[in-house]
């Protein structure tokens, strides 16, 4: 990849990670199709998780084509391979469970959450096994433990999902992740990589 794109590319989550300190509960980042969405979001989780190993992540993403396990398995690979070493991802999956009742573990820092799996009908939602997981993640557990904050990350938020809007008590930030942000549901952008810039800087081809 071209200097001026990795530049780029560090420039827009350099100005993420600083806007966090703004107070602000939700922020919304855009990039075109191409830019590298997901690298620059792997970069951003590893360094608040740098900075902060008490804060941990939810990677909330479309459940088609199979879009959550190949964030996963981007965000394995780039920590595998030194590029961003602190990230450790887990992928929340029922397919394997059976009838038997869904674990999630707790000692991973980025969780990515295929978003049908947390629905009224579904077992993850039914049997209450990922609001115990939150419940137990942010509790401060026999008073020596501190309790972790959790940011949830919505993938392709421009799709509508209401699924985790209940919980949401439990994150302390909530960052969206787009190409093309709803303004409708007040996605505006926080931090942008327009099409101009990313061209410009030869990430993607002229729109």
């Amino acid at each position: 990849m071209l200097q001026e794109a990795k530049d780029l590319q560090n420039s827009a989550v350099t100005k993420l990670v600083n806007i966090l300190t703004n107070g602000k509960k939700e922020y919304t980042f855009k990039a075109p199709t191409g830019s590298g969405k997901t690298y620059m979001m792997a970069d951003f989780m590893n360094r608040i998780i740098t900075a902060d190993d008490d804060i941990v992540f939810i990677v909330s993403t479309l459940s088609k084509s199979n879009l959550a396990e190949q964030n996963y398995k981007s965000f394995k690979d780039l920590s595998e391979n030194g590029i961003f070493p602190n990230l450790n991802p887990y992928l929340i999956n029922s397919d394997s469970s059976g009838e038997a009742s869904i674990f999630i573990p707790t000692d991973y820092n980025v969780y990515v959450l295929p978003r049908d799996l947390y629905k009224d009908t579904a077992k993850l939602k039914k049997e209450g096994t990922f609001l115990n997981f939150l419940q137990t993640m942010t509790s401060t557990l026999f008073d020596t433990s501190k309790g972790k904050r959790i940011y949830l990350i919505k993938d392709e938020c421009h799709i509508a999902t209401n699924n985790l809007d209940e919980l949401q008590a439990f994150f302390s930030k909530m960052i969206n992740f787009s190409a093309t942000p709803k303004l409708s549901r007040r996605q505006n952008p926080d931090v942008e990589i327009t099409n101009e810039e990313a061209e410009g800087a030869k990430i993607i081809k002229k729109v």
